[in-house]
């Protein structure tokens, strides 16, 4: 009898041990979500980003994690991504492609191969957009991210299945230098300054069309490749000519080394455009009072009240504490990776095809404004200009409540 009470007793003490060995498994995988119970995690559901962490590009790729941690905390605060009733934890996986096409490639297919990323965030400069949106094509899983719409379609005309692109149209926002230009007075002569990447390349033809639409000449035309460090000539040849106008479409380091040239060669233009280059919280930080002046597109300010303003602006403290590019580079990534995990919630499964389908129906507001893709997988968002004022930008074009006007001659290089 002894023996019959011992072992049901072992019994008991053995279920009471597995009970609290689950509950313990259950809590290490709960997360509270605010105004309700926890609730326990089913599994994981992984993202992946291959972005320029270092390299030419890193300016955009600190930004570009930002948003993305950003969006996924936000999902993940909520309750993650619910499918068929259970709740799956959003994991971000990034690789550093370093800025190297061929290793965003081979990084991308890592990312969906090993790490079985359902989907994939993007980036913003054509040279890795272009080999990432081939990967997503081949593989079938689904990219969101942000780039000049025509440099990336120069990749691929019809277009790219598995890939959508949230930015600027350059047929729009090659416009808005001439028009920021007519704020001033100026002899209506230019000289541009393209690289020979994608972006370089279209961007480069668009203002060359659309040059005399609004009564300019393009007076001289200099072209490099990526990584050009010495542009004495084509500084003294813009001289020659006499060209007031400067409009450059460059990447970052490659841009700084041209306005310091610049200003040791004492070539002040009245007005000064930097693409890409100027289009990060580094070119104040870099240049310093070089930067004053310069002008930029830009698509997102806490002037238009999005969706998630103050989430973005809290960001500011990282950009030292100043409105400028940093913040809207989050506001991008945050509004791709936001996109993205809409379309896998909607279609409630993590097949590639499945969010595909979901990303084809987004229809909705977002921090960059309106998002809705077309059939060749973009959504344009409308350009502006903004100036480049002690590591602060603002908004010269158009004319807008709480904007500014443009300031001439360039500050930054007189």
């Amino acid at each position: 009898m002894m023996q019959r009470r011992a072992v049901a007793l072992l019994v008991v003490v053995a279920s009471l041990v597995v009970a609290m060995a689950a509950v313990a498994g259950a809590r290490t995988k709960a997360h509270v979500v605010k105004g309700r119970a926890a609730t326990a995690w089913a599994g994981n559901i992984v993202i992946g980003g291959t972005i320029g962490l270092t390299g030419s590009f890193a300016a955009f790729g600190a930004q570009e994690k930002m948003g993305d941690i950003m969006a996924v905390d936000k999902v993940n605060g909520a309750g993650g991504i619910v499918i068929k009733g259970k709740h799956y934890k959003v994991v971000p996986k990034f690789l550093d492609s370093q800025s190297q096409p061929g290793l965003t490639t081979s990084e991308a297919k890592t990312l969906v191969l090993q790490d079985h990323a359902v989907g994939l965030f993007g980036t913003t400069a054509p040279p890795l957009v272009i080999p990432l949106s081939q990967v997503a094509d081949q593989l079938k899983v689904p990219l969101v991210h942000h780039t000049p719409i025509q440099a990336w379609l120069s990749g691929s005309k019809s277009g790219y299945p598995y890939s959508w692109d949230i930015f600027f149209n350059e047929t729009q926002q090659t416009t808005t230098q001439f028009q920021a230009a007519n704020e001033v007075k100026t002899n209506k002569k230019v000289v541009l300054f393209t690289d020979t990447d994608p972006d370089g390349i279209s961007m480069g033809k668009l203002w060359t069309q659309n040059a005399p639409k609004y009564g300019y000449k393009i007076v001289a035309h200099e072209s490099f490749p990526e990584g050009t460090t010495d542009f004495s000539s084509y500084i003294q040849d813009a001289q020659s000519k006499g060209a007031q106008v400067l409009i450059a479409q460059m990447i970052p380091p490659d841009a700084a080394a041209l306005w310091k040239q610049m200003k040791a060669a004492s070539y002040d233009p009245q007005v000064a455009f930097c693409e890409k280059c100027a289009y990060q919280s580094a070119w104040g930080t870099t240049l310093g009072s070089v930067a004053n002046g310069t002008m930029v597109s830009d698509i997102w300010s806490p002037a238009f009240n999005y969706p998630d303003t103050k989430m973005i602006l809290s960001t500011e403290k990282d950009f030292g504490n100043k409105i400028n590019p940093g913040e809207s580079g989050v506001a991008e990534s945050f509004t791709d990776a936001t996109v993205l995990m809409n379309a896998i919630q909607r279609a409630g499964s993590t097949s590639g095809p499945s969010i595909n389908a979901a990303l084809a129906k987004t229809n909705g507001m977002y921090p960059v404004g309106h998002v809705k893709f077309n059939s060749l997988h973009y959504s344009a968002v409308k350009a502006f200009q903004v100036q480049w004022r002690n590591g602060s930008t603002v908004i010269v074009w158009p004319k807008i409540k709480g904007g500014s006007s443009v300031q001439a001659p360039v500050a930054g290089l007189k």
